[in-house]
């Protein structure tokens, strides 16, 4: 299906990919010239799930990067095919590190932020293991990245 030409049944759907687009493209002016958000022959990247949290919002993207947006405006974002983690820290400055050694980096706000995003895939995880009630609400025991841990 394209955005043009959809069934009836993903007019919701669609709506909310072209929301997202308006979105984006409007961030996308802030970086003009690194490219655009043409599609170049290459498979359109799209949620294939999310999870909002007390203190992020985490995406799971069908080119398998889960990229978790906090709300101090900081970001991990973790790329399995280059195996690395990239950190937005909250002046928009990117670092990156490999995935197999990022919990042992001496930037502990990036630790404390991969910690708790790894206890949100692993809430995800199990949440997808267990018979899902869509009636009940998550059961939030993330520990707060913000916080010290006891």
């Amino acid at each position: 299906h394209t955005l043009n030409d959809y069934p009836k049944e993903l007019q919701k759907k669609v709506t909310l990919i072209q929301h997202f687009k308006i979105y984006l493209e409007a961030e996308n002016k802030e970086t003009a010239g690194q490219g655009d958000l043409e599609n170049k022959g290459e498979p359109l990247v799209f949620v294939k799930k999310w999870m909002k949290t007390k203190h992020a919002i985490m995406f799971r993207l069908s080119n398998k990067i889960v990229q978790v947006d906090f709300k101090d405006k900081t970001e991990i974002i973790l790329s399995s095919e280059s195996k690395t983690v990239t950190y937005v820290n909250k002046k928009g400055e990117r670092s990156h590190y490999p995935l197999a050694t990022a919990l042992e980096s001496t930037n502990q706000e990036m630790t404390k932020r991969l910690k708790y995003t790894k206890e949100i895939l692993t809430q995800m995880l199990n949440a997808n293991q267990a018979p899902a009630n869509p009636l009940e609400g998550g059961n939030e025991k993330l520990q707060s990245p913000f916080t010290e841990r006891q």
